[in-house]
């Protein structure tokens, strides 16, 4: 009998120290977090219309409105969030399969990806991701970037 109470007493110690109270720990979240994306036009190519288009002939198709919806709704994840959602697709390499060429200026290799279903399943832009941002080269309404097999 006398062990049950010392280790009683020994319990009840701990938990009436007042320096440590029940249910007060501090959670702490230990995922990193990532940057958000954003969006640079700098590499944009008006030399290849067509295949592509330009801003003015989506704003005429009304697309131009669903692309900055489009940029907002992705704005708001991280990389890996906006590939997990289905947002973005990252094919690294350029497609063999494109009516695009790589742009003359472009040099070393750059993950080419593009941003999917802007106003419907076809159209789409087309561009690199480096670090957070997606650098749009390609605006494609016709999905031409990455053409599909006959």
């Amino acid at each position: 009998m006398v062990k049950k109470s010392k280790l009683a007493n020994k319990f009840k110690a701990n938990n009436t120290n007042p320096e440590r109270a029940q249910n007060t720990r501090e959670i702490r979240n230990v995922k990193e977090e990532l940057p958000l994306i954003c969006f640079n036009f700098k590499d944009f190519d008006r030399n290849q219309i067509p295949p592509g288009q330009s801003f003015e002939q989506w704003q005429k198709d009304g697309l131009l409105s669903k692309l900055l919806e489009k940029l907002n709704y992705v704005s708001q994840c991280n990389i890996t969030e906006a590939q997990q959602k289905g947002y973005i697709t990252i094919y690294k390499d350029f497609p063999e399969r494109s009516d695009f060429k790589i742009p003359q200026y472009f040099e070393g290799d750059v993950n080419w990806a593009v941003i999917k279903d802007i106003g419907g399943q076809k159209a789409r832009v087309a561009g690199y991701v480096y670090e957070n941002t997606f650098y749009i080269v390609f605006l494609d309404k016709d999905h031409k970037f990455f053409k599909m097999k006959n």
